[in-house]
């Protein structure tokens, strides 16, 4: 019998998907649910449905794992009904666990190209120009204990720059001054003023790392408790430090120029859905832009890179005028369908954890629950 716990399949889902990647409104990681737990079985789907729950009771699996958060905003009540408290009670009440990925997982690298290899269209970069918000803890350390102090934080969570991990710098040697007061007790030096009435003079070097601001203060705790003095220099100070590759949206070529009419053809065959079109049919396009779910707040970002058409799930109304007035034109397939691509990732980052039998995972089938008469209702 697999020993994997709820709190094992969150871990592989963080580290795929690292949560300072999520925006800060979002939630991600496990949001319901015993993380000590010995896992029966995983579903993965888009979202945390009733639906997918009776999945998982059907199918004996205890973890939910999905794209979109079960909510954003904390049920005050959770009871059965409707609404996310309603869904957590159900989830609570069947003892599945929810676990997601969401923001986190829209700026990964491996979704980048999941919607341009549908299209068959080749990604040149990432379109995102947002920085990333982040807290900068620096820390004055004798050289001695400056590798003890470096592993602490970063095993409290600091030290993750976009696909790096472990990652600090410490700087060449230099001189911290001190006067020990009379009820210290220094690691270095005598209480009070020493010989000659000279302050303390100790050679340190000054090690900094990053740290997502949610986990700040663990960080700062870790390195205090790893530090051999008395009253440690720590610094934390909130930054924003521009994204890697972790970003949201790509800029794509096409094998062979196309027109936004053949680009809405060629989408609604793909995703076997019929999509929205903002622009002139006849626009010739050699730059795509992609982005899975709602893409307005990219769509600056879009316009810059030079992009002539966004292929997303949707946009507001107001900001697609803005889009076409500065012409860029539009495709939306719906938020779900852009998004169905996603739950395959969520699937790998899963399977991969040693001892967990992978007949207990199921994927559950994508389809819209949506429908338009031209291309029919769902099944």
């Amino acid at each position: 019998m697999s020993s994997t716990t709820v709190a094992d399949v969150e871990r592989a889902v963080s580290a795929a998907f690292p949560t300072e990647w999520a925006e800060d409104w979002d939630k991600v990681g496990l949001l319901a649910g015993d993380p000590e737990r010995v896992v029966t079985g995983v579903v993965f789907a888009l979202d945390p449905t009733r639906a997918a729950l009776a999945e998982c009771v059907r199918l004996g699996a205890n973890v939910l794992v999905t794209h979109h958060p079960a909510f954003l905003t904390p049920p005050s009540l959770v009871r059965p009904g409707r609404g996310a408290g309603g869904v957590v009670f159900a989830a609570l009440d069947a003892g599945v666990a929810l676990i997601n990925a969401h923001t986190n997982l829209d700026r990964a690298p491996s979704a980048a190209s999941l919607l341009a290899d549908v299209l068959g269209l080749t990604v040149s970069k990432p379109i995102e120009r947002r920085t990333m918000p982040m807290s900068h803890i620096t820390v004055f350390v004798p050289a001695t204990a400056s590798e003890r102090v470096v592993t602490a934080m970063l095993g409290a969570g600091a030290g993750r720059i976009g696909e790096y991990s472990g990652c600090s710098y410490t700087s060449a040697e230099g001189s911290g001054i001190f006067t020990p007061g009379a009820h210290s007790a220094p690691t270095s030096g005598g209480v009070g003023r020493s010989a000659g009435g000279h302050s303390e003079v100790t050679s340190e070097v000054r090690v900094e790392v990053v740290a997502p601001r949610s986990r700040a203060r663990g960080v700062v705790s870790a390195a205090r408790a790893a530090h051999p003095y008395e009253e440690p220099l720590i610094v934390a100070t909130d930054v924003e430090i521009a994204r890697s590759v972790a970003r949201m949206g790509s800029l794509c070529t096409a094998r062979e120029p196309m027109t936004l009419e053949e680009l809405a053809v060629l989408a609604a065959a793909s995703f076997g859905v019929t999509p929205r079109v903002w622009g002139p049919a006849d626009t010739r396009l050699a730059r795509i832009a992609t982005a899975t779910g709602s893409a307005g707040s990219l769509i600056g970002d879009v316009i810059a890179s030079g992009a002539q058409a966004l292929v997303a799930g949707e946009v507001r109304y107001h900001d697609a005028l803005d889009a076409l007035e500065a012409g860029l034109c539009i495709i939306e397939l719906g938020h779900d369908v852009s998004e169905w691509p996603l739950v395959s990732l969520l699937h790998r980052a899963v399977e991969g954890i040693v001892g967990l039998d992978p007949e207990s995972l199921h994927v559950l089938e994508s389809k819209p629950g949506w429908w338009t008469p031209q291309q029919g209702r769902p099944e």
